[in-house]
């Protein structure tokens, strides 16, 4: 035990020796030792997350070569697309249509192969900027597809008179229509400048046809029986204001009627009627010009108005005076004549009706043969018209020489003015499904019974009177000097 005491203490007192020879370099390796295990301790926590980085990033790398390689498909099947657009763009610009519909569209060369990409999306976009108002739902497509057949229909019908064809094909871009004009195939826009020429030339040739026409032919006979007609006209309107003027309402009130030019008047018609007024031997050079220019311009807007009517149907339009002029009619009453459109009694509102038509009718069986029947029909005659004026609107239908047919529920006709009338006076009483028809006579000056027409059927014969025994009587009050229906 004392030598181990011994060596421990040696021990011991060999170490304290080397301490105090070495203390100072020991501290610093073990402060450096410390500072290297912290560092060490740092890295592998770098190197694990960093680790744990890389496995993220490799795993976003991979997801983005999926997704690049997704984008180049999509990319080629765009361009793809791309292509096909434009190729179909290109083939229906090459069928004209596109030309015919947007002429100012900025269309590349057709034939200067494949178009790029540029210039074919600047066309696409005017395109849509000029087509974006257009309609373009079922209802209009089914529209224009029927109206398509009946304008190819057409086409074809006015190309082949003269001698051309228009002949339809159905592509994958709809249906192309070929033209071939004068032997030779045309696109619209060439079919319709070299129409335009054509019918530049034969305008100016038929001109000069139309003003031989007019200055051997128009100018003579036609502007003669023009002269005729529009004399006519007046001189039967003067003739209808004569009558109308010998026959004043009651009040006093006159009626006229005034043929004039029309508010849809032709220019230049004013002239021409004070023209045509004269004797076409009486025109001078000036004259003769300006009546043959005034009919130029109405055949001229007849074939503007009618392009595929006949020259009969132009001229017989073009030609119409009567189209020219329109009637109307005035009341003169305290001392002026105004529109009869005004205000004015219910009676005075008919006859200013019923007294235009009385005279259109008559103008119009002035046409008739002499011995034709000249019919009027008027329902519930002169309703509200006072017996004076009634009396004068039928002498003016005999001065007008119509023949009246009329009902009345209490009109009788039988007024001097009248020379004659034949009356069918129907009788009813309630509870009897029978109507008693009693005829009369009007001579213009008395009425008396007429005698019944032969029938194969028998009648219900007319009550008989005793000799002496007065006719019967109306049962309800009578206009003076007029009987009413009877009861």
């Amino acid at each position: 035990m004392a030598e181990a005491a011994r060596l421990a203490a040696a021990a011991d007192e060999h170490h304290t020796t080397l301490r105090s020879t070495v203390g100072a370099a020991v501290a610093e390796l073990e402060r450096r030792l410390a500072e290297t295990a912290g560092a060490l301790a740092m890295c592998e926590r770098d190197q694990k997350q960093a680790r744990h980085e890389y496995s993220a990033a490799d795993r976003r790398a991979g997801r983005a070569e999926g997704r690049i390689e997704q984008l180049d498909k999509d990319v080629h099947e765009a361009a793809a697309t791309r292509a096909e657009a434009i190729a179909a763009l290109q083939r229906f610009a090459a069928t004209g249509l596109l030309t015919v519909a947007l002429p100012e569209a900025p269309v590349p060369p057709l034939d200067g192969g494949s178009w790029a990409a540029t210039p074919a999306i600047a066309l696409a976009r005017a395109i849509e900027a000029a087509l974006s108002g257009t309609d373009d739902s079922e209802g209009a497509w089914e529209r224009v597809q029927k109206r398509l057949s009946e304008e190819y229909k057409k086409l074809q019908d006015v190309l082949s008179r003269g001698g051309h064809s228009a002949t339809a094909r159905m592509t994958e871009d709809g249906m192309i229509v070929d033209l071939v004009y004068q032997g030779h195939g045309r696109a619209v826009p060439e079919l319709a400048e070299a129409l335009a020429t054509e019918v530049q030339e034969l305008t100016r040739i038929l001109s000069a046809h139309e003003r031989e026409i007019l200055e051997t032919h128009l100018l003579t006979e036609v502007a003669g029986t023009l002269q005729e007609l529009i004399g006519t006209a007046e001189r039967q309107v003067h003739a209808m204001n004569t009558e109308l003027e010998q026959r004043p309402t009651s009040t006093g009130m006159k009626l006229r009627l005034m043929w004039r030019p029309s508010r849809k008047a032709p220019a230049g018609l004013a002239q021409a009627r004070a023209r045509l007024r004269q004797s076409a031997d009486a025109w001078a050079a000036e004259d003769r010009a300006a009546v043959g220019e005034f009919l130029q311009a109405q055949i001229a807007r007849a074939q503007a108005e009618n392009a595929t009517g006949s020259w009969l149907e132009v001229l017989t339009t073009a030609l119409d005076y009567r189209a020219w002029h329109e009637f109307g009619i005035e009341r003169h009453q305290h001392g002026a004549w105004v529109p009869a459109t005004g205000p004015a009694s219910g009676g005075e509102r008919v006859l200013a009706v019923s007294v235009p038509l009385f005279a259109a009718a008559s103008a119009h069986y002035a046409t008739a043969a002499p011995h034709a029947p000249r019919l009027v029909t008027l329902d519930e005659a002169f309703a509200g018209v006072d017996d004076d004026s009634r009396a004068k609107c039928l002498g003016l239908l005999h001065a007008f020489d119509l023949d009246v047919v009329m009902t009345s529920e209490r009109e009788w006709a039988c007024y001097p003015q009248v020379p004659g009338i034949a009356i069918a006076q129907l009788s009813r009483v309630d509870d009897i499904d029978a109507v008693l028809v009693t005829r009369w006579q009007w001579d213009g000056a008395e009425r008396a019974r007429a005698p019944e027409p032969d029938r194969r059927m028998a009648t219900v014969p007319a009550p008989a009177h005793s000799p002496g025994e007065p006719e019967p009587t109306p049962a309800e009050n009578p206009a003076p000097g007029q009987d009413a229906l009877w009861a």
